[in-house]
C-alpha cells in the first residue's frame, strides 16, 4: 500500500485546531460584527483580533488610550486601557529611578483598594514604564450598536483615574 497523497503546501495545523472552541470563535466572530461596525461608525480605528488568551477580540487603538471588547459571560466585557508612560523619565540616576518605581508597586495596591472602584485596576507598566489602568464593563448582548458611543463616552474615565492615581504617589 502507498500513500499517494501530495501536498503542495504544507498544512497548518495543530492540536488547538482540532479543538472544540474554534466553533466558539466562530460564534464569538459573528457575535462581535456589530461591535465593530458601532466602534468603527464611532470614527474608533478598530479590528478583529486574537487576544493574549486566544480569544476572538475586537481592539481599539486611540491617543486616549488602548480598547478590547469580547464576548464576556452575559454580554459583551468592555476593557478600557491606558497608561502614564515614563512616569519617572526625568530621574538620571538609575538606582534613584528603580526605587521610586518600586515604592510605586508597593502603592498601587493601597491607592487602588482606597481610591478606585470595582471594575478599575492599576498595576505598574514594565514596558511604558508608568501606571497603567484597566477599566471594565459588561454590556449586554442588545447594545451591541451602543457600544462606539459607550467607550467615546468612558474613555475619558482613563486618563480621570490616572491622573487620581498620580496624585496619591508621593516621592
Amino acid at each position: 500500500m502507498t500513500d499517494d497523497l501530495h501536498l503542495d503546501r504544507p498544512i497548518d495545523l495543530t492540536i488547538a485546531s482540532l479543538d472544540e472552541n474554534i466553533d466558539v470563535i466562530e460564534r464569538d466572530r459573528l457575535a462581535l460584527e456589530p461591535v465593530l461596525r458601532s466602534l468603527k461608525a464611532a470614527g474608533f480605528y478598530s479590528y478583529g483580533t486574537y487576544d493574549d488568551q486566544q480569544r476572538w477580540t475586537i481592539a481599539v487603538d486611540d491617543e486616549s488610550g488602548r480598547v478590547d471588547v469580547r464576548v464576556g459571560t452575559d454580554g459583551y466585557r468592555i476593557d478600557l486601557r491606558g497608561t502614564s508612560p515614563g512616569l519617572f523619565a526625568d530621574e538620571e540616576n538609575e538606582w534613584k529611578r528603580k526605587a521610586h518605581e518600586r515604592l510605586v508597586r508597593i502603592m498601587l495596591p493601597n491607592i487602588q483598594r482606597g481610591y478606585l472602584a470595582e471594575h478599575q485596576f492599576a498595576a505598574w507598566d514594565d514596558v511604558d514604564q508608568g501606571v497603567g489602568v484597566r477599566i471594565s464593563y459588561e454590556l449586554p448582548f442588545n447594545r451591541a450598536e451602543q457600544i462606539g458611543g459607550f467607550v467615546r463616552e468612558h474613555l475619558p474615565e482613563l486618563e480621570d483615574t490616572l491622573a487620581l492615581i498620580e496624585s496619591q504617589i508621593e516621592i
